[in-house]
């Protein structure tokens, strides 16, 4: 029955913070062509096309971004119930509970799937068998979540930890934020936990009445901004003076971790967020999922008596490497003059020096190096270290670069 398909609800607002300087507030990283000419944005888009589960979807995002969303829709052909164009970010409570209670006159009884159009899910067919699970069990009074099994101690989702079930739809027990990595590893080897994947389910009537009883201000707040019901265009554009009103919450801290009825329906479908420079690194060294962010050969490789680097991206203001540093070997102690880097380690464990202090990082981890401070990276490790190193300030030759102390007795540059 029509009744029972998911009206999707895709996220695609953001800053373009992460995966910074690929991804700006112009273009955020759902928007990016990362595979052919396809973005995650047009992936979310040709996902939900499956007739036996879902109805038009509704699209969230900034105005600022319309002419990327049409470019997406008209490319895959897929038609939208609505489009709301946020005049400001508010974060994503009041992103998915404005078109819900836009629609609970006429739609009360209607269920939504909300799906962050930034997220990557290389395998479709078992992402449908999930969400046919949840919609053959759904649960009118409660929230229904989507939980991966985790594979590495990532810091960079939240967690859930689950009762004990044979149920396809399984209870939760506790929510976990982002943890450190000493937490992230023993959470790994916790039976019935699994990574948060910010994909969940609801009835909008459920909604309704839980932001009624809980978030009564924002409740009054919601109705004042929703459309007429006379108007029936697709592009809804909420008035500014009073969306500024709107405390800037997510949908976690509003209401899910303080919801008592909650459950988990597992999706084993290759999910991950694509959230940082580790993961799309990881995801890059996986030929058969087509990242087209950079190509063997695109990138000339630099030799060097430590390794090698490759220079993936340059604009005016950054420059992205991969250094590649071989067992038991390390860069000279040096600075610059004219540019900042952050490191981000992606494979192996890095041991810094900045300045007096010397620091252990490993994969997922990040350090930034400031103009003018002295630095370098060892690897005392049996495998490659690999990072992905982003300069940022003035200028970005080669030759920008002071050398204190060096192992293979180079003066001339890095």
């Amino acid at each position: 029955m029509d009744s029972f398909k998911f009206r999707p609800i895709i996220l695609a607002g953001g800053s373009g913070k992460r995966l910074w300087p690929l991804s700006t507030k112009k273009r955020p990283k759902q928007f990016i062509s990362l595979f052919g000419d396809l973005s995650l944005f047009d992936l979310t888009l040709q996902r939900i096309n499956n007739r036996d589960l879902f109805k038009k979807p509704i699209v969230v995002t900034s105005e600022k971004y319309l002419s990327l969303v049409e470019e997406s829709l008209s490319k895959t052909g897929l038609e939208v119930e609505k489009v709301i164009l946020e005049p400001e970010s508010k974060n994503t409570f009041p992103a998915l509970a404005l078109p819900v209670l836009a629609s609970m006159k006429q739609k009360a009884e209607e269920r939504y799937m909300v799906l962050p159009s930034d997220h990557y899910i290389p395998f479709n067919k078992p992402f449908y068998k999930t969400c046919t699970n949840i919609k053959n069990l759904f649960k009118k009074e409660a929230l229904t979540l989507l939980g991966v099994l985790p594979d590495n101690p990532s810091t960079e989702y939240g967690y859930i930890s689950i009762k004990p079930s044979n149920d396809e739809l399984k209870l939760v027990k506790s929510f976990i934020e982002k943890p450190k990595l000493d937490k992230a590893k023993q959470l790994l080897k916790q039976p019935n936990t699994f990574w948060n994947s910010g994909i969940f389910c609801f009835q909008g009537k459920w909604l309704g009445e839980s932001i009624k009883t809980h978030k009564p201000e924002m409740y009054s707040l919601l109705l004042d901004l929703l459309p007429s019901p006379e108007d029936d265009q697709i592009y809804f554009y909420p008035d500014k003076d009073k969306f500024s009103k709107l405390i800037d919450i997510s949908f976690d801290k509003a209401l899910v971790e303080s919801n008592t009825h909650n459950y988990v329906a597992i999706l084993d479908a290759g999910w991950t967020d694509l959230g940082s420079w580790h993961s799309l690194s990881n995801l890059q060294k996986q030929p058969e999922h087509g990242l087209t962010l950079y190509t063997d050969g695109d990138c000339p490789r630099i030799e060097k008596p430590w390794g090698y680097f490759e220079i993936l991206f340059e604009t005016e203001f950054s420059k992205v490497k991969i250094l590649s540093v071989d067992p038991g070997q390390m860069l000279s102690m040096q600075m610059h003059e004219h540019r900042s880097e952050t490191w981000y380690v992606t494979q192996g464990i890095a041991t810094v020096t900045k300045e007096d202090k010397k620091i252990e990082l490993y994969p997922g981890e990040n350090i930034v190096i400031e103009q003018r401070e002295r630095h370098r990276v060892q690897n005392f490790g049996s495998e490659v270290l690999e990072i992905i190193e982003i300069q940022t300030g003035t200028y970005f030759g080669e030759d920008d670069i002071v050398r204190f102390e060096d192992m293979y007795g180079r003066k001339d540059f890095h």
